[in-house]
C-alpha cells in the first residue's frame, strides 16, 4: 500500500501548535520511504529535541541521508548543523561552508551569502 502524500502544510501546522508526535508520526513513514523533505523534518526533530531524545549524530544521519538526494535543504540545514559547532560533530565543523555551497549550487539562495570559513 503506498503511503499518502507528505503533507508539509500539516507538518507545519503540527509544529506551530507543538505537536511533534504528530509530526514524527506522520514525517517517519516518509523519511524511510525515502523523502527528503521528510528526512529534513525528522532531523529537525533530533537536533531540537522535539518528540524525540536529542541527538544530533541522528539528526545528521538523517540530512545525510537526504543529501544523498540532492536536497538543496539538506545540504543547508547540514551546513547549519556543522556551523553551531556541536561537540557532538566536531570533525566536521569545517565542512559547514562546502554544504551550503552546495545547497547554492542546487539552487537554494535563502541565506545567501553564507558566513566564510
Amino acid at each position: 500500500m503506498a503511503l499518502p502524500t507528505y503533507n508539509f502544510e500539516e507538518i507545519v501546522n503540527a509544529f506551530e501548535r507543538a505537536d511533534y508526535a504528530y509530526v514524527l508520526e506522520n514525517a517517519m513513514p516518509h523519511s524511510l520511504a525515502g523523502n527528503p523533505d521528510a528526512q529534513c523534518t525528522v532531523a529537525l526533530l533530533y537536533q531540537l529535541g522535539f518528540g524525540v531524545e536529542r541527538n544530533l549524530v541522528e539528526a545528521e544521519r538523517w540530512l545525510l541521508r537526504a543529501t544523498e538526494q540532492n536536497s538543496a535543504l539538506a545540504w543547508n540545514n547540514l551546513g547549519s548543523l556543522y556551523a553551531m559547532k556541536y561537540p557532538e560533530l566536531k570533525g566536521r565543523w569545517h565542512d559547514a561552508h562546502k554544504c551550503w555551497q552546495r545547497a547554492a549550487e542546487l539552487g537554494f539562495d535563502v541565506a545567501y551569502p553564507y558566513p566564510p570559513e
